[in-house]
C-alpha cells in the first residue's frame, strides 16, 4: 500500500470516528459497518430491528455503547 492510500485511509477515518476528551468514540454507520466486516444496510437493518427483537450484532453493538438514534 502507497503512502498516499494510507494517508486517504487516515483522512477516511477522522471523517468517520470522534473522539471526545474522556476518550469516548463515535463512529458513523459506515465507519460501524466497516469495523464489523459488513454492510452499511446489514448495521442498518439491525439496528432497526433493535427496537422490537434486537438482533445478535444489535446487541453487541448497544453493549459497547453504541446509540444509533444520532445516526444520519
Amino acid at each position: 500500500m502507497s503512502q498516499i492510500e494510507i494517508v486517504e485511509i487516515i483522512e477516511q477515518i477522522k471523517q468517520e470516528i470522534e473522539v471526545d476528551a474522556d476518550g469516548h468514540g463515535k463512529a458513523s454507520i459506515r465507519a460501524t459497518a466497516r469495523l464489523a466486516g459488513v454492510s452499511d444496510m446489514a448495521i442498518i437493518k439491525a439496528l432497526e430491528s433493535a427496537n422490537l427483537e434486537p438482533s445478535k450484532l444489535s446487541k453487541i453493538l448497544m453493549e459497547h455503547g453504541f446509540d444509533a438514534t444520532n445516526q444520519k
